[in-house]
């Protein structure tokens, strides 16, 4: 602490007490013996000295301690203060990155100094919160990035574990984006997603609700404490909502707007399962969608015995595919 006080004042604030103090007392004294000497040598020198000189001299001694002691503020403090001052006006009328500059009025008072140190550090603490944001969103649409689906679920999961609560994983793709690019441009493509995104937003609505842009045109929603029938009920939801604000699509061998196609993939209460896992699952369910044509959502139950019933008719389904094909 008494290091921060050195970078303002210039020296240690007790030092300077210390020795402002001495000089007071040393003061005193001289000014204690010029008006009552004391007996013997070098005191007679000062009692043959009349009574109104010594007061002059008293005065004297007495004026050279104040602008002493003056002197020694301005240069201990004030000098140090207005130093302040010039360096926090200076780092203030810097552009931020942004191109943000901070409001500071060149005042060298204490209230003055504090005021301006007061909107600089609100202004830093804004920036930092906007570089933040821009870290943890996507720029284009606004929605959470990776970083943010870390985040967020370093909470929810165990959140979710530990109240027994089911968890949906979407992955969401759009059809034909390619060459919905190719056809209308890049800005019509952004501006695409970012209706798309709009969408999921109005359709996801909840606090909990984790809405993530992958990249490209993937999408990815984390439900926690929501039934797989409720997920895909959601998943539907947005699906024609989005068919709904009719987004013209005339490359698209899907529709004649944008559609998407969902995967959908949800683990049983309770269940500890890694995201990435549950994730995978709805990737291969956005797989299927795409196989059968696009434009719908598909789901599949992770991790208990109705899973483990769809799991056992997707194989009877498939061998039944085999032996007809060997027929």
């Amino acid at each position: 602490m008494e290091r921060q006080h050195t970078q303002v004042t210039g020296r240690s604030p007790r030092r300077l007490f210390l020795g402002l103090f001495a000089l007071f007392v040393l003061a005193e004294c001289g000014v204690w013996q010029l008006l009552r000497p004391a007996r013997g040598w070098p005191w007679a020198l000062i009692r043959d000295i009349d009574v109104q000189n010594r007061y002059v001299i008293a005065i004297v001694l007495l004026g050279i301690t104040f602008i002493t002691t003056l002197a020694v503020l301005v240069q201990c403090i004030a000098r140090p203060l207005r130093q302040l001052a010039d360096h926090v006006a200076e780092v203030s009328a810097r552009s931020l990155a942004d191109g943000r500059q901070v409001p500071c009025e060149r005042r060298s008072d204490i209230e003055g100094i504090r005021a301006n140190i007061d909107r600089l550090v609100a202004t830093l603490e804004q920036h930092h919160e906007d570089l933040l944001q821009q870290t943890l969103n996507d720029p284009l649409t606004g929605l959470g990035n990776r970083r943010l689906l870390e985040q967020r679920l370093e909470t929810l999961l165990p959140l979710g574990h530990r109240l027994h609560a089911s968890i949906s994983a979407m992955m969401i793709d759009v059809d034909h984006f390619k060459a919905y690019n190719d056809y209308y441009g890049h800005p019509a493509g952004d501006e695409c997603l970012i209706e798309i995104a709009n969408v999921l937003r109005d359709t996801f609505r909840r606090d909990t609700d984790v809405i993530i842009r992958l990249g490209g045109e993937e999408f990815l929603v984390v439900l926690v404490n929501v039934s797989g029938d409720d997920a895909v009920g959601l998943a539907e939801a947005m699906r024609s909502m989005l068919q709904l604000v009719g987004l013209p699509h005339e490359k698209s061998e899907t529709a004649a707007t944008v559609t998407v196609s969902i995967g959908v993939a949800t683990a049983a209460s309770g269940l500890a399962m890694d995201l990435d896992t549950l994730i995978a699952c709805a990737d291969e369910c956005l797989y299927h969608c795409k196989a059968e044509g696009r434009n719908r959502s598909m789901h599949r139950f992770v991790g208990d015995a109705r899973a483990m019933e769809e799991s056992i008719d997707e194989v009877r389904d498939r061998t039944d595919e085999l032996f007809r094909v060997s027929a």
